[in-house]
């Protein structure tokens, strides 16, 4: 049986993390740009990584919030497609997950 209270502790952890992660990333990108062309091009490749790991990142604080308010309202746990319950093993490799194997 999933301990919820754990789960939903663990799952704000992570979230408090993600979203100090996501704030730097946002800091870094909005740092000038260097004068020296050469230095500007490395920047700016190293700006559309950054910017695909923000995106993830955002989307994983998606995810996260997602499985908080389903905690909250009493449906974690349960598929959001089939309305079955959502393997245990699936919630403790993944605790944001909205859909059982079958339907994922």
């Amino acid at each position: 049986m999933i301990d919820l209270a754990k789960t939903k502790a663990e799952l704000e952890a992570k979230l408090r993390e993600l979203m100090a992660r996501a704030e730097d990333i946002d800091d870094d990108l909005r740092q000038p740009g260097d004068d020296d062309w050469a230095e500007n091009a490395i920047e700016s490749a190293d700006d559309e990584v950054l910017e695909e790991i923000g995106d993830i990142a955002l989307e994983e604080i998606q995810q996260i919030r997602l499985a908080l308010n389903r905690i909250e309202s009493g449906t974690y746990g349960v598929c959001m497609s089939c309305a079955k319950p959502i393997p245990e093993e699936r919630l403790k490799a993944r605790p944001y997950s909205t859909k059982c194997v079958k339907c994922a």
